[in-house]
């Protein structure tokens, strides 16, 4: 077969797929592959608690083994574990539903299949993992609190086309509570850098700070108490009302939330929910964009 002719045939397989596809798909399916695009990789779990609210964790799993016989998804268990549930990536022609729903040719996504399962062997695995865990704690903790609001999440890629120039963060969030406002980036740390390294991301956030006339608050997540005190004592010099730094564990983000009183100042013991962080901060304005 000529290669064009070849080309044909696939672009005619495509658009039959798409067809096929297009009233099995729902709403929320779409919301589950663009959310795997975004945060790369997620268990069962991050999917149920994110996108299955109040349905159970069986309903979650018979969708996604759906999602995955329709070509959509692919799973992955890493090795060495003992009873952990499916690690769902996109597959292609869940890439291809994403980049058609944004209004995108499938190539300008950036999406490689190869690349995606690579995640199964990445040593970054538990670092998205521990991101995604996260994301799934503020978003319960939003529908908890009923003056709360995650209003957005950017992800790692999002970030660094925002603000490239000054910093890398994990994540963007903006929290509204109780008439409050906060704008904040995290950094979820394993152990796995210097101390040193991490201070020497805040230089970034205060040069956002001095170009936008907007606080840059970090929240950091830590894998310990230690390791708490001694980023505490690292980052002291370096915050102010326009630079902040709040830290708390993965332990104390798991028990409690994101949202009450875990996260911890530099210059002091006492612990804060995010409303309490907004207030220490002040801004002229609220909006970055």
């Amino acid at each position: 077969m000529k290669q064009t002719e070849k080309s044909a045939v696939e672009r005619t397989e495509y658009g039959s797929a798409l067809v096929w596809l297009a009233p099995r798909v729902t709403p929320r399916d779409r919301e589950i592959l663009a959310g795997l695009h975004d945060h790369h990789v997620m268990t069962t779990h991050h999917i149920h608690r994110l996108y299955f609210p109040g349905a159970g964790v069986r309903r979650a799993r018979r969708r996604l083994l759906l999602l995955h016989r329709y070509g959509l998804i692919d799973r992955f268990r890493p090795f060495g574990r003992i009873r952990v549930p499916d690690h769902w990536v996109l597959a292609s022609t869940g890439a291809a539903l994403v980049a058609e729903h944004r209004g995108m040719e499938p190539g300008e996504l950036g999406f490689r299949q190869d690349r995606v399962l690579a995640w199964a062997h990445s040593g970054r695995l538990g670092h998205i993992l521990g991101l995604v865990e996260c994301l799934a704690l503020t978003t319960e903790a939003a529908r908890a609190l009923p003056a709360a609001h995650l209003v957005r999440w950017d992800n790692e890629r999002e970030c660094a086309r925002r603000w490239g120039r000054h910093i890398r963060p994990d994540a963007y969030m903006r929290w509204h509570q109780d008439q409050a406002e906060l704008d904040a980036f995290w950094e979820y740390d394993t152990g796995s850098e210097p101390l040193t390294k991490v201070r020497r991301k805040m230089g970034g956030y205060a040069r956002l700070a001095r170009e936008s006339r907007l606080p840059s608050i970090v929240l950091f997540a830590v894998h310990s108490d230690q390791r708490e005190d001694h980023l505490a004592a690292k980052l002291a010099d370096d915050v102010s009302r326009q630079v902040g730094a709040y830290i708390t564990t993965h332990a104390r983000l798991g028990a409690q939330g994101p949202a009450e009183a875990v996260w911890r100042a530099t210059d002091a013991p006492d612990r804060l929910r995010l409303v309490d962080i907004t207030r220490r901060h002040t801004a002229p304005g609220q909006d970055e964009e």
